[in-house]
């Protein structure tokens, strides 16, 4: 009886070292396509093409602006940034100062931290805004994408 016991909890143990080994994240192949993802939301942004940035959300993602709105789904958040290039955001400018960080809570969830800027909002002439975006991104079929994310106004003085 004491063989088997030994066995089982062997096999048990083979069992969670392989899941272990499997779910093992291998951050030089995605961090770059996840800094890829930063880079194409600040390319589209910057085209104000709004197809193209809502091209770097899931079909069912949630974004929160810095005053608080929420868009749901990738058709509402394309449409909306449609209505802000048509006005405000016309000729706006986005920059991306750096990726922070980037946390995996699973292999295909990570959680990515950006800090990025806005100039020419014409709602605050001359203003540049500083911005700590947060975003959950998850990958599908080979490709990372936003499934949610908020952005926070950093006010003077926050690093």
């Amino acid at each position: 009886m004491m063989n088997i016991k030994h066995l089982l909890l062997g096999l048990l143990m083979i069992i969670s070292f392989s899941f272990a080994a499997a779910q093992k994240i291998d951050t030089a192949k995605n961090n770059p396509a996840i800094r890829q993802l930063v880079k194409n939301y600040e390319l589209a942004w910057n085209s104000h093409d709004p197809k193209a940035l809502a091209a770097n959300y899931r079909e069912d993602a949630t974004w929160v602006n810095w005053f608080g709105a929420k868009y749901t789904g990738r058709q509402d958040i394309e449409d909306h940034y449609r209505t802000t290039y048509e006005s405000y955001f016309k000729i706006s400018h986005y920059y991306t100062r750096a990726v922070e960080d980037i946390r995996y809570l699973m292999p295909d969830i990570a959680i990515v931290h950006v800090r990025t800027g806005l100039t020419d909002d014409t709602r605050y002439p001359g203003q540049t805004f500083e911005f700590r975006r947060m975003m959950v991104v998850t990958r599908a079929n080979g490709l990372w994408l936003i499934q949610a994310g908020q952005n926070a106004k950093l006010e003077k003085g926050i690093k």
